[in-house]
């Protein structure tokens, strides 16, 4: 599970809730059944208007990888791929073959058996390119959908205070029923605004941030696998590799790897 997904929630919720009734308010204030179905029935229906029933099915597993933690280690990745050079570069590409079976990521076994398969270097390059371009486009269309969401959101939650206000319009002959009515009736704006830009707007933006480490961790891997196809060394490899991640993770490994070697050093 996600921390950081929980605990944005968590803490977006204690603040608007919290801020609202510590103006005195009252929590049931906040709760109206008909605009709920109004606002999250309208923008569902709009969303799937919006997009195929090919891409809305698939909704349950875009919220099960909003949740689910992140295990791209790319550390792991690099070391792995700098171990398949050494071995290739001292006894051959074929020797990479026993490894195949073992590697859990479709994408890094497909690569290394067009390595053992003798396949040309373009054609490795070209072949695991489109693979990365077609999974980026998946999760681009993915994210559109919350953000597709986002969009109808705020503007249903408009259309059904505008619907709450024309059945007030016509009780206008009992004044003191009017305002908790009226009340009642901005709860959808509240819901429209909430929901885009508590859960819709983040939920977006957080397929986005996934998908761009997805995209480094199999550019990482094609990477190294047309490295080891080219013959380069190992150390080299790994250092060509590194470039790729951000500088505050390649400080955290140098600093991994001094302490290691202090260690070694005093024993």
């Amino acid at each position: 599970m996600n921390k950081t997904t929980l605990i944005g929630i968590l803490i977006g919720m204690v603040g608007a809730i919290g801020g609202f009734l510590m103006d005195g308010a009252h929590l049931f204030l906040l709760w109206s059944t008909s605009s709920l179905v109004i606002v999250l029935g309208s923008t569902i229906g709009a969303t799937i208007l919006s997009f195929g029933m090919s891409e809305i099915k698939h909704i349950g597993k875009l919220f099960k990888k909003i949740f689910q933690e992140d295990n791209n280690d790319y550390f792991e990745l690099i070391k792995q791929l700098e171990d398949y050079s050494m071995r290739a570069r001292r006894e051959g590409l074929l020797a990479l073959e026993n490894d195949i079976d073992s590697v859990e990521d479709p994408f890094i076994r497909k690569g290394l058996r067009s390595l053992v398969d003798g396949m040309e270097y373009e054609m490795i390059g070209e072949m695991m390119e489109q693979e990365i371009s077609a999974m980026e486009e998946r999760h681009s269309r993915g994210a559109k959908i919350f953000e597709a969401a986002a969009g109808y959101c705020p503007t249903m939650g408009i259309m059904g205070t505008v619907m709450h206000m024309l059945v007030i319009m016509t009780e206008l002959s009992d004044p003191g029923s009017l305002g908790p009515k009226i009340s009642a009736a901005f709860t959808a704006t509240l819901y429209g605004v909430f929901f885009a830009n508590m859960f819709f707007f983040p939920f977006a933006e957080k397929l986005k941030g996934k998908s761009k480490d997805e995209v480094l961790y199999k550019t990482i891997a094609m990477e190294g696998i047309l490295s080891i196809q080219k013959g380069v060394n190992p150390t080299v490899l790994r250092e060509v590799l590194m470039v790729f991640l951000p500088l505050h993770m390649r400080k955290q490994e140098e600093e991994y790897e001094s302490g290691r070697a202090g260690v070694a050093n005093e024993a």
